[in-house]
């Protein structure tokens, strides 16, 4: 958390009032939050203008002119924000961007420290530090992914969550397209039927897409690039509703540890796994 609906909705929210502007500066609070140093950035940053703003995976990317992009990995409770320069600044804030002709700043506010922040230059979709992200699960078409997750043995909760497998998805999207798609969390990802898997394929989808155009979740800290919080927490169906009545079935939903996180389902809408294809 954030994940991709809510680094969507930053996105967006960014992508209109960052467009064109040119850096002036950055004021380094904090440097644990960047791979590489302040100054190095401070020196790469000058002048450069804000061509794009995009999202890959769980990642910001600010694309500039001259190449090269920067980059903003939101961890467990970052947020952008776009501020006026004369706002309070929150605790825990890292980086402040200030830009040519401007003033407001953009600030990067992260409590728990998990967040990333780094640079690269090079070829617009061609960047090193995300050649590691799989397909965009709102861009992998039905076929492509009942491949790919059938050509290998995994539990399908954790697969889902493996950004190599998938670029985005996160622990609250995966409960909530598992519990649609009827699919218990520790089923064998190769033991899933065609049909199966496509209709987690489709179920995924539409779960993103409502996320995204409710805002997101905010179950925590998110908020925001205006500092609004998401709606999608209003409809969760089983993420965080341990022991509350399954919405479908009435059972009790059930919280489990698997692949070493937190996962909530309904035993009765979801089976667990069997030998026999589904």
């Amino acid at each position: 958390m954030p994940e991709l609906p809510e680094v969507e909705t930053v996105v967006r929210g960014l992508r209109k009032r960052l467009s064109r502007r040119k850096f002036s500066g950055v004021e380094v609070c904090r440097e644990v939050c960047l791979r590489g140093s302040g100054r190095a950035l401070a020196d790469w940053l000058r002048k450069k203008e804000i061509l794009a703003v995009e999202r890959r995976g769980k990642n910001v990317i600010l694309s500039l002119s001259g190449g090269g992009a920067l980059f903003v990995h939101l961890g467990m409770s970052g947020r952008l924000r776009l501020l006026p320069r004369n706002a309070p600044r929150e605790k825990h804030t890292h980086l402040v961007f200030s830009f040519l002709n401007q003033g407001d700043q953009l600030r990067f506010i992260d409590p728990r420290r998990f967040g990333r922040v780094f640079w690269e230059g090079g070829k617009k979709g061609k960047w090193v530090s995300l050649s590691h992200l799989g397909p965009e699960p709102l861009e992998i078409s039905p076929l492509e992914f009942v491949r790919r997750v059938r050509s290998r043995r995994r539990e399908i909760k954790p697969f889902l969550l493996d950004q190599h497998f998938l670029a985005g998805v996160g622990n609250i999207y995966a409960d909530e397209s598992l519990h649609r798609a009827g699919i218990h969390p520790r089923r064998k990802s190769d033991s899933l039927a065609g049909r199966t898997l496509s209709r987690l394929h489709r179920v995924l989808q539409e779960v993103l897409s409502e996320a995204i155009r409710a805002g997101g979740t905010s179950v925590r800290s998110y908020v925001d690039s205006t500092g609004a919080v998401g709606a999608f927490q209003h409809g969760l169906r089983v993420y965080g509703r341990e022991g509350e009545p399954c919405q479908t079935c009435g059972r009790a939903i059930v919280r489990e540890r698997v692949g070493g996180r937190s996962s909530f389902y309904c035993p009765r809408c979801q089976r667990g796994p069997s030998k026999k294809r589904s």
